[in-house]
């Protein structure tokens, strides 16, 4: 081989090889950058559910740093300390909620987790700060009522659209902590040219959340507002009937056919999707829930015989490795689904707690072939 042949080979494997590496390296660095939409607070709950409290740590430390009044974020923190056999850092934090404005002394001190620290010089006084912020805040109590107000939704148009034709409406519910534009970009991909999404904010704001990233999320639970659980059934009926309020506006205001529209809902959008139809099953055709989370206060297992008796239909999905709602989760509805006999279809996938491309296309298609009918 000639001497221009061999440097020009070589070359060429040069060339094959850095382009190799390029690549490698571009891929690492894009998933080490790749955005995690969840606050510290959230990437820590999901640590400290599967007992990683070495992991939680860090994520806990950063939202404190931009929530330093979250006192309950800190005593999770010094019960994560304790855990990882760190008591100097547990009590440290166990001092800073105190000063900034802790409460709850009687669990401090029944927890046994903090035995070690009972005998340490202070924590009597951390206990004793505790107390008078209690006393301070039960000078003032504060009570529950309902309230009636004006709240905001989304509306997606599309692809076309023109005001003098008729569609057909899909109201969907986002999930916790998010807010209506994330699951709306999602809904865009569903490319449905005869149907109108309408999207309603949660009505409570959470306020440590938005805080630290400097936007609205938002919950239908109002787990910020600290409520009694006596009220739980009630905040999630109202939330409910405030999302069932937007398809009675948006019947009313949009350019829609005469037909029942399909409730969609995901995470705990899923879980109020199901209120929803439930509570007012004269008002929907179907329903879709995407790794939709539960809450046992109201009793939605409990009630689904009713879309039986209006033949409203159900598209399950949950993704089989979702780290937030687990799976397992899907299994308890699919089992009330098949007990009530309701007629419905289960899909499952892979993609953590997201919507994959086959359950996105699933998904359009189910409602394609409803507003069809």
């Amino acid at each position: 081989m000639r001497y221009k042949d061999i440097m020009k080979f070589s070359f060429c494997r040069i060339t094959v090889f850095l382009w190799i590496l390029f690549l490698g390296l571009s891929t690492s660095v894009y998933a080490q950058l790749s955005p995690d939409l969840r606050s510290y607070r959230e990437r820590a709950e999901e640590a400290l559910k599967a007992k990683n409290y070495k992991q939680a740590v860090p994520y806990l430390e950063e939202w404190v740093k931009v929530n330093p009044k979250d006192v309950e974020s800190m005593v999770i923190l010094s019960r994560c300390f304790m855990s990882l056999q760190q008591p100097d850092k547990a009590f440290s934090y166990l001092q800073d909620a105190a000063e900034f404005g802790y409460q709850y002394h009687k669990a401090i001190v029944n927890d046994t987790i903090f035995t070690m620290l009972h005998f340490r010089k202070g924590f009597d006084e951390i206990i004793a700060m505790m107390k008078r912020n209690s006393d301070q805040a039960a000078e003032f109590p504060i009570k529950f009522a309902p309230q009636q107000r004006y709240g905001r939704y989304r509306v997606l148009y599309p692809p076309n659209y023109d005001d003098r034709r008729k569609y057909n409406l899909v109201l969907l519910l986002h999930g916790n902590s998010q807010e209506p534009t994330i699951i709306l970009r999602w809904a865009k991909q569903l490319n449905l040219t005869n149907v109108i999404f309408v999207c309603p904010e949660a009505p409570y704001i959470k306020f440590k959340e938005s805080a630290s990233i400097f936007a609205p999320r938002l919950s239908a639970m109002g787990e910020d507002l600290g409520y009694p659980d006596s009220l739980k059934d009630d905040i999630i009926f109202s939330s409910a009937d405030w999302y069932h309020s937007i398809t009675k506006e948006a019947m009313e205001t949009l350019p829609l056919k005469p037909v029942l529209p399909i409730v969609m809902g995901f995470s705990q959008g899923g879980f109020y999707a199901n209120v929803v139809a439930t509570r007012h099953p004269d008002s929907y055709k179907s329903v879709i829930t995407i790794c939709a989370s539960m809450y046992p206060e109201a009793k939605v297992l409990e009630k689904y015989h009713v879309l039986r008796k209006y033949g409203i239909d159900v598209l399950l999905l949950h993704s089989t490795d979702d780290p937030i709602v687990p799976y397992q989760t899907a299994m308890l509805y699919e089992n009330a689904l098949d007990n009530e006999k309701i007629e419905h279809t289960f899909l499952n996938y892979k993609c953590g707690h997201w919507v994959s491309e086959d359950a996105t296309k699933k998904i359009s298609e189910w409602i394609t072939r409803h507003f069809q009918e």
